[in-house]
Formats: structure tokens, sequence, C-alpha cells
């Protein structure tokens, strides 16, 4: 996304009054610390994503194996 010039000069300044040092880092960290108790609600989310990063046991659901052996009938 563009963004005008007054627009960056608000940015600049907004991101001055108020820094976030390792914003990126705790933010995905937060994530983590969020799903990590209940893994299987992160089936399908970008959270499965962050979880398969932060904890080395988190396993991914396969949305393709949950349909096709499903207990559906036909």
């Amino acid at each position: 996304m563009l963004f005008t010039t007054a627009e960056q000069e608000a940015i600049g300044a907004h991101a001055a009054a108020h820094p976030r040092p390792a914003f990126e880092q705790g933010i995905l960290r937060a994530f983590a610390d969020g799903v990590q108790p209940k893994p299987e609600t992160a089936f399908g989310t970008v959270q499965a994503d962050v979880l398969a990063h932060y904890d080395p046991h988190f396993r991914r659901g396969d949305f393709v194996r949950a349909v096709l052996e499903s207990p559906w009938p036909e």
C-alpha cells in the first residue's frame, strides 16, 4: 500500500512517539504462546505457521487427509 507524504509523516511521528522495539519477535511469540495450550485450534490458520516455527513438537493437521478420512456417508 502506498501512503501519501502526509500519511508517511504521520506514521513516522507516531512511531517516534511510541517505539516498539523487537515488535515482530514479540507479537509472534505472543501468537505462539496463545495457541500452544490448544494447538488443534491452529488447524488451517496462519497460527499453524507460527506454532510450527516455535514448537518443534507441533505437527500440522492435513486438511486433505481430514476430508478423505472423514466418516461422512456417501
